[in-house]
């Protein structure tokens, strides 16, 4: 094949790719800065064995407000801690052998809005305190509508 009707064919190609992911997306809000396209809504799910509860108490009052600040909304916030307004928000299991000490969903506007708080000078400050007083283990996933 000719290399300029390649070329042509990938650009063709490209553009209706383009189009195609733009217009593909019912969920999407609003659109990226970034890409342009369709941005969903992306949770970040946490599992957290809290070590020193004290110190895991400062990080958490000072993540909070960083949270906020770059556009995350808790969806959840359970595990009983005594720090917590109702200490009856206890994780329940259900089946199987998983109980988190700690567990919590943080919901994001996009991706890109995630990786803004995460890595954020702010935030990486205040994650060594979490580092320092928890384990953690944590999965982003996009919304489902």
């Amino acid at each position: 094949m000719n290399l300029k009707i390649h070329i042509l064919i990938s650009f063709l190609l490209l553009g209706i790719i383009s189009v195609n992911a733009q217009n593909s997306d019912p969920h999407g809000d609003h659109e990226s800065a970034i890409t342009g396209m369709p941005s969903e809504k992306v949770l970040m799910v946490l599992d957290i064995a809290v070590n020193d509860s004290l110190q895991y108490q400062q990080y958490r009052l000072k993540v909070e407000p960083l949270i906020e600040k770059y556009g995350g909304i808790y969806l959840v916030r359970s595990g009983g801690m005594a720090f917590d307004p109702d200490p009856d928000r206890k994780v329940i299991p259900v089946e199987g052998y998983w109980t988190p000490y700690r567990f919590i969903i943080v919901q994001w506007d996009s991706m890109e809005a995630l990786q803004n708080f995460t890595t954020s000078e702010e935030y990486k400050t205040v994650a060594k305190i979490r580092g320092n007083s928890a384990s953690t283990k944590s999965i982003i996933v996009r919304k489902y509508n």
